[in-house]
């Protein structure tokens, strides 16, 4: 008979940390895939105690300044990196200007982990699947199988799912989806603007990685685009309301010309690898006035794509539900 003892303690590793971000990108270059970036650490430092995850270097970014800050003047929302999770739930102005952001903020876990928690964090942390963070060899982590296809699959994803059927763990991502932000992004080789639109990955462009960002690329800041007459909201549904991950949840945001609704943007997390942007209830509203009626066709048009597995089918009926929930709210 064999025993295998949980393990729950890392393996050695230097902790460095940084003064400037010229040093920290140095380190990165140099050290590449044998180093780990550290925000607020609560998806790392998980990984860590539990080797799934083994480097020898540990980038301490807490001691880079200006990565904390949150700025509401002129047309954009400017939110840096490491701006913890409770700062964003408690920022007055940011409730005024982006509700949305402050709602997916006050949902994520538990007020200990979002005083933790940083932006930067809760968008690129990694699946959450238990088969990927189990003792099965998934083809996320370079195996030949989808253990969740013919396993325990209620969690998973009903829309994109392409060999792998995760889905995104980040309350934040679908919000800057919807509100088309955009990711400031510096490396060794530069600085560049990444739209969120463009920033996660689905399996079938890149099995391994959940977003495009490289192992010595670091996201510093999240901006924002501040529209006048501009509306938004989130609302997530788990088991419980504190801690869990999200089995489905919804970001909405459009201007408002009168009562006639513009540039309406819907998206989901928890029921696809990323973020999920629904263009067909978009359309569904885009340009009229919210009745009864237009909510019920666009929750419809939300799921018409939707490919549920074994025992997810129930998200469908969620997704559903939160279309109505969300839209709902901005009725007259």
């Amino acid at each position: 008979m064999s025993w295998q003892i949980a393990i729950d303690e890392p393996k050695s590793f230097a902790l460095l940390s940084p003064s400037s971000m010229e040093q920290a990108l140095e380190w990165a270059s140099k050290y590449g895939d044998d180093a780990a970036m550290l925000a607020g650490g609560c998806d790392l430092l998980d990984k860590l105690k539990n080797q799934w995850s083994s480097p020898h270097y540990v980038i301490n970014l807490k001691t880079i300044p200006n990565l904390k800050q949150i700025q509401t003047s002129g047309s954009s929302l400017k939110i840096g990196a490491l701006t913890t999770l409770g700062e964003i739930e408690r920022h007055a102005q940011l409730r005024q200007i982006a509700p949305a952001i402050v709602k997916a903020a006050a949902r994520v876990a538990t007020p200990q982990i979002r005083n933790m928690g940083t932006v930067g964090g809760n968008l690129l942390q990694d699946s959450r699947c238990s088969y990927y963070r189990g003792a099965w060899e998934c083809y996320r982590k370079g195996g030949i199988i989808c253990d969740a296809v013919r396993g325990y699959n209620m969690e998973h994803a009903i829309f994109g799912g392409d060999r792998c059927y995760t889905v995104t763990p980040s309350d934040l991502a679908p919000v800057m989806l919807a509100l088309e932000a955009t990711a400031k992004v510096q490396s060794p080789r530069g600085e560049q603007q990444i739209a969120f639109a463009d920033f996660f990955l689905l399996p079938k462009d890149d099995i391994r990685k959940m977003h495009q960002l490289a192992t010595d690329d670091i996201l510093t800041e999240v901006e924002v685009p501040v529209r006048a007459n501009q509306r938004s909201t989130f609302i997530k549904y788990a088991m419980r309301n504190s801690w869990d991950f999200a089995l489905a949840s919804i970001a909405v945001a459009f201007t408002q010309e009168g009562s006639t609704l513009r540039n309406a943007r819907i998206v989901f997390g928890g029921v696809a690898p990323i973020p999920w942007r629904s263009q067909a209830a978009e359309e569904v509203i885009e340009g009229k006035t919210l009745t009864a009626d237009i909510i019920e066709a666009a929750a419809l048009a939300s799921v018409k794509d939707a490919q549920p597995l074994a025992y997810n089918e129930y998200k469908i009926g969620l997704v559903k539900k939160l279309v109505r929930a969300a839209l709902t709210e901005f009725l007259p």
